[in-house]
């Protein structure tokens, strides 16, 4: 493997984010750092459990960090049927029954490093867009009019791949760029129920170095995506969401699990000690009258979640 591959992403953030976005924007990412411990002093101790945020309002202790959310994650468990082909051509079901754990370490601003992995109860529910265990670092900032920007890895990866495999992968995964766009105060105002509700639209590039295609051939060519993401929150935090991608040579670096949309739906609550109920279909999607070469793949294909979120 050239090592000029590996040094792709430090090159990408080296010249990219110093040289070529404006001074305005990069004087955002520091403007929204948390301010010190002082601020977070409370007149009085959260008692009702249902209303305690963080574990700070659990133990009742300004010290390890307690309040600041720098650490947060969930426990999941996830569901959904897989389909799996025994020689290309026929086709059975079987059905993932997962649990997750996702681990979030916001070390500056929003800019952060993340890990979901995965234990398989159903060794046979196993497909090329399923992994073990997945990861990224980037600036993932929810508010509008906000730049996100960094690497993830939604390859394959499995707990058996060797020191050399996952290297491989890793020059698999891709940086990426988005902008939440606000809404004006006018269509905000009128599409607002409650305080949980929200729209937010999210342009964004992906690069990809290199990719591995249905017959494990590699490409250095590189695989650039452009899409734009959607999430309406209506209210009570019930929400719904979708995407739609391009490809800029579909014929050559659209995978046969490379959806040109995806789409979800559920409940979130993103504070401690909530339960959450999701749904998404992140795969394989392909539009009406386009060939379809996982044949069979369905709503029943997407993953089902009940998530327990946690916040140090």
């Amino acid at each position: 493997m050239a090592k000029k591959e590996y040094l792709f992403l430090l090159i990408f953030y080296s010249v990219f984010f110093s040289s070529f976005i404006p001074a305005s924007l990069k004087a955002q990412i520091i403007a929204d750092e948390a301010p010190k411990d002082r601020y977070y002093m409370r007149k009085a101790r959260v008692t009702n459990f249902w209303e305690m945020k963080d574990f700070r309002d659990v133990f009742h202790v300004d010290k390890y960090m307690l309040g600041r959310n720098r650490f947060s994650g969930n426990f999941a468990y996830n569901w959904g049927r897989v389909l799996v082909y025994d020689d290309g051509r026929n086709v059975k079901y079987e059905f993932r029954n997962a649990l997750s754990y996702f681990m979030r370490w916001r070390f500056y601003e929003e800019i952060s490093l993340n890990a979901t992995f995965y234990a398989d109860f159903n060794k046979k529910a196993a497909a090329r867009w399923i992994s073990d265990f997945t990861y990224s670092i980037g600036r993932y900032h929810w508010r509008p009019n906000k730049l996100n920007f960094g690497y993830e890895n939604y390859q394959n990866n499995k707990y058996t791949d060797s020191p050399d495999v996952l290297a491989e992968k890793f020059m698999e995964g891709y940086v990426f760029l988005s902008y939440n766009v606000a809404l004006p105060d006018v269509l905000s105002r009128a599409i607002r129920i409650d305080s949980t509700s929200s729209l937010r639209f999210s342009p964004l590039f992906r690069f990809a170095p290199r990719y591995r295609d249905e017959f494990e051939v590699v490409h250095y060519e590189g695989k650039p995506t452009a899409g734009i993401t959607a999430r309406w929150t209506m209210f009570l935090n019930i929400y719904v969401e979708g995407g739609v991608y391009y490809y800029f040579t579909p014929q050559y670096r659209q995978l046969p699990w490379d959806p040109d949309y995806s789409y979800g739906f559920g409940y979130f609550d993103y504070r401690s000690f909530r339960l959450s109920l999701t749904y998404g279909n992140w795969a394989v999607n392909r539009w009406p009258g386009k060939e379809q070469k996982l044949k069979h793949y369905g709503f029943l294909d997407g993953n089902f979640r009940l998530v327990a979120n946690w916040m140090w």
